[in-house]
């Protein structure tokens, strides 16, 4: 690869043989160690980049994304698709006349088709700070989606 050098052995191979002694060897490596210390930067960002840029939106790699950073063992992070129920008016504003329409359920409004999440964050109990968990979901996820997080502990 064209990234992984090693300046420490091309200091020595660029070295003539006669001038090669543990001395001069040694000055030659404490004087490229800033050299090694922000290649090994580049790298550690680029391998970084590289993992952001292999993951997006899609559910699962936003599970292996999350399961990554905050429940790499367990692995339980799941992502669940959002609620979404349709709004039962007991009477139009006109009519102003009730209805009869049997058993309904009282949800909050974020349950509902207009107002709901597109999806669920489940974490299932993995301890994590809640900043840290939106700021990863809001990296990856699509603009205009809206996500819910439960189960955080």
């Amino acid at each position: 690869m064209k990234f992984n050098i090693d300046f420490n052995k091309l200091v020595v191979l660029l070295l003539p043989t006669f001038m090669r002694q543990p001395r001069i060897i040694a000055y030659l490596r404490s004087a490229i160690a800033p050299v090694v210390s922000i290649h090994y930067n580049f790298l550690v960002k680029r391998n970084d980049d590289h993992y952001k840029l292999d993951h997006n939106w899609q559910v699962c790699y936003l599970e292996a994304a999350l399961n990554d950073r905050f429940d790499i063992s367990e692995r339980r992070i799941k992502i669940v698709e959002g609620d979404r129920f349709e709004r039962k008016y007991i009477y139009t504003e006109g009519e102003k006349k009730p209805k009869y329409l049997g058993t309904l359920f009282i949800r909050p409004s974020s349950d509902y088709g207009d107002d709901s999440f597109d999806f669920t964050v489940d974490m299932n109990g993995v301890s994590a700070d809640i900043y840290d968990v939106e700021a990863q979901v809001k990296f990856y996820k699509l603009e205009a989606t809206r996500f819910n997080i439960i189960n955080l502990r």
